[in-house]
């Protein structure tokens, strides 16, 4: 067929036979001379688009494709075609190639709102999260109530963790169309993130019905029943989906996180090494395995882990880094044998990478500088709920007095429950925070007018220290929750006590340490099975020391101390019992480090018990950790009328001890060296007649002291307000 009578009609129908033929090439060089004659041909380009995806030939099929669609005379008719090429792409993930082609439609029709969520949906499989968010809200805005869309803009929100607002996308896509499987799991992903997790298994559980052969929606509503702590159930939906899907691999955190928090520590870590292999380029798998090997004592390997969990992204915002790199902070804290100037050494590290690069968000402050007026104070924790804080946060917030202060709670608690209520009538406004984002937190912060701004979670679980590197308020500062600083030169100062922090380790702290004139902090115990019981000694003719600390806080130098302890007084067993001894496996193997110096395993009694106080009422003599202190356990203890040894090391986590013992007016019982840890144990023990008079009169002695004198706290703590408020003013006078 010559060039001079090619008839294209003729020429394309014979082009299609030659295909169906099996002769694509012949096909294809028809095809082309019909377009070098009539470039535009509409016809011929789409079959020479399809004719080169086929091939592989991405770009050259996209260039095709293109002209066909100039040339196409009804843009609504036609596109279908352009959008059948689109589908392949997304089938071949051939990403890249699909941002290309969709930003071309968009731009040659900006009003085909499925060429936008095109747009948005190659972005969002790049990880391009805020062009993709910025593409699907031309998307929404074209086509309302297109579920697919409403999908797409909610998952590109979770991506950019802005759950709250992709959770209303997301119910109006189920609502439109209840069975869209992908609608209904990111609608639980959403939900799960904002803490509403009864809600997220719920909808998840539809998805499950909805599809049942889908493996990351059977691992997603796993997550959402770890988040509400039914970690046994979350296990048998995370192994559903390793059936159905061997090679899903992100399943494997997830699952090593599930089997840790459900006590069963041992099989974490081997899950774990058994999917090393197959997860090595997971951070989430390093991050669930460190925790994993953190809670089992083994903190080189965690750091190691965290390290490696740290090594893939640099993003500064990424809230995923921040609680790798807090995990890694904690482990360095228990660490028995790195100096203090090396573990503050990554504190600065954490500033630099997660709390400097907001410093583009700091900007004056409209508060009046007023150094005598009422002061706004806010409280930014997750604590308002039923934990450990609770004995310390509460009082203080219960006893301000409102003449001077107004108080905030910006709250993200992850559940509510009684204790919540008594948070909430303690305080004169509450501020739910679970949805806000950091930006949104902080700038609510600065529209509240807040002076004082107290965090109290440090570097603990579901901090917000994201939002005090944006520098909210005037004066900022960490008290109570974690015990050491933070890292962020963005907050002022570390709220303590002198026994806590002595005058040589300012340098080991991002903030100004302010010290308070008594204790940083008073004391409410939970007296409801606090009964006093004699020492156990007199019925048992043995001493009992005792630990009701962590496992990571029972490294090698304590185990050390405490062996020789035991075996300079063989008269006396060891009680280690806490949240980290529900597994077996954990039992023996931290029994196994005191075998070693010969102490036999008939006198460790190694486990978990709950509630502390009839652990306690067991014990005879209390022992602390060191390098790190015990924490509220310690106060217990005295409350119980047990006496502790403690050793003060290094601050303000190794003095915890001290600061409890000073605050009851108990120096003695402070110790420089292990030597001398190790004899005043040795000398309380060979003195039963002293723990009597002890068990009788200890919990008195502390009513009385200033741990326990709520007001005289509040007053002391709203005086250190009042001196940073006023130094304040006077930096900042106009």
């Amino acid at each position: 067929m010559s060039k001079v009578g090619l008839h294209p009609g003729n020429a394309f129908k014979e082009a299609k036979a030659l295909y169906k033929a099996n002769q694509a090439e012949k096909a294809k060089a028809l095809c082309l001379r019909i377009v070098q004659q009539y470039p535009l041909h509409q016809d011929a380009n789409y079959f020479l688009a399809k004719l080169a995806f086929e091939a592989g030939l991405n770009e050259e099929s996209l260039l095709f494709l293109q002209k066909a669609f100039t040339g196409a005379q009804q843009f609504n008719a036609d596109k279908h075609a352009y959008y059948q090429i689109l589908n392949r792409y997304i089938q071949s993930r051939s990403f890249e190639q699909l941002e290309i082609a969709s930003l071309w439609l968009t731009g040659f029709n900006p009003k085909d709102g499925i060429a936008w969520d095109y747009l948005g949906i190659s972005r969002l499989e790049q990880g391009k999260y805020p062009e993709a968010y910025e593409a699907l809200q031309h998307a929404v805005a074209l086509l309302p109530n297109n579920p697919h869309v409403l999908a797409n803009i909610g998952n590109a929100l979770i991506s950019l963790e802005r759950c709250a607002e992709a959770a209303t996308y997301l119910r109006k896509a189920v609502s439109i169309d209840p069975a869209m499987v992908v609608a209904q799991n990111n609608l639980g992903n959403a939900l799960r993130m904002i803490g509403q997790t009864e809600a997220a298994i719920e909808a998840l559980k539809v998805a499950v019905r909805l599809n049942p052969s889908l493996a990351y929606v059977h691992n997603n509503l796993g997550l959402a029943y770890r988040e509400n702590a039914q970690c046994g159930e979350g296990i048998k939906c995370f192994y559903t989906a390793l059936e159905l899907q061997p090679d899903l691999i992100q399943v494997y955190p997830n699952l090593i996180d599930a089997l840790r928090q459900n006590g069963e520590v041992q099989r974490a870590i081997e899950c774990g090494n058994e999917a090393m292999d197959r997860c090595a380029n997971i951070p989430e798998f390093w991050g669930g395995y460190g925790d994993a090997l953190r809670e089992a004592n083994h903190l080189d390997p965690a750091i190691e882990a965290y390290m490696r969990a740290l090594s893939f992204k640099k993003d500064s915002q990424s809230s995923f880094n921040r609680k790798i790199f807090s995990n890694l902070l904690f482990c360095l804290n228990y660490h028995p044998d790195l100096p203090a100037e090396a573990i503050f050494g990554a504190y600065q590290d954490f500033d630099q990478r997660f709390g400097l690069p907001n410093k583009v968000f700091w900007r004056p402050f409209d508060n009046v500088r007023d150094p005598n007026k009422r002061l706004k104070v806010g409280y930014v924790a997750q604590a308002f709920y039923n934990q450990v804080c609770k004995y310390f946060l509460l009082p203080l917030l219960e006893k301000h007095d409102k003449s001077q202060v107004e108080v905030y709670a910006y709250a993200n608690p992850p559940f509510e429950d009684e204790t919540t209520e008594y948070y909430k009538k303690s305080v004169d406004h509450w501020i739910y925070t679970r949805e806000m984002t950091d930006a949104e937190l902080a700038e609510r912060i600065r529209a509240d007018g807040i002076d004082v701004l107290i965090d109290v979670a440090g570097h603990t679980n579901s901090n917000r220290l994201g939002v005090f590197a944006r520098k909210p308020a005037p004066v900022s500062l960490h008290w109570l929750e974690y015990g050491y600083t933070t890292g962020l030169t963005a907050i002022d100062y570390y709220l303590t006590d002198k026994a806590t922090v002595t005058d040589n380790c300012a340098h080991l702290f991002s903030e100004k340490v302010w010290c308070l004139d008594g204790p940083a902090y008073t004391y409410r115990p939970d007296v409801r099975k606090a009964e006093l019981v004699p020492p156990p000694v007199l019925e048992t003719g043995v001493i009992t020391f005792g630990s009701l600390s962590r496992s990571v806080r029972i490294n090698h130098k304590v185990v050390k101390v405490w062996s020789a302890i035991l075996d300079a007084m063989p008269n006396s067993r060891l009680i280690i019992n806490s949240g980290d001894f529900k597994d077996v496996k954990v039992q023996d193997e931290m029994a196994s480090r005191f075998m070693q110096y010969g102490i036999d395993r008939s006198r460790l009694e190694i486990g978990f018990t709950s509630p502390s106080w009839e652990v306690l009422k067991q014990i005879d003599i209390g022992l602390d950790c060191f390098p790190h202190n015990s924490g509220t356990t310690l106060l217990e203890s005295i409350y119980m009328g047990i006496p502790f040894i403690t050793l003060a090391d290094r601050p303000s986590v190794g003095r915890i001890g001290a600061s409890v013992l000073r605050g009851m007016g108990r120096d003695e019982w402070v110790a420089q060296t292990e030597m001398e840890y190790a004899q005043k144990a040795l000398i309380l023990a060979h003195d039963v007649d002293g723990l009597v008079h002890l068990r009788q009169t200890l919990r008195a002695e502390m009513e009385a002291s200033p741990l326990m004198d709520e007001p005289g706290f509040a007053r002391d703590v709203e005086k250190a307000y009042r001196g940073m408020w006023e130094i304040y003013c006077k930096e900042n006078a106009q």
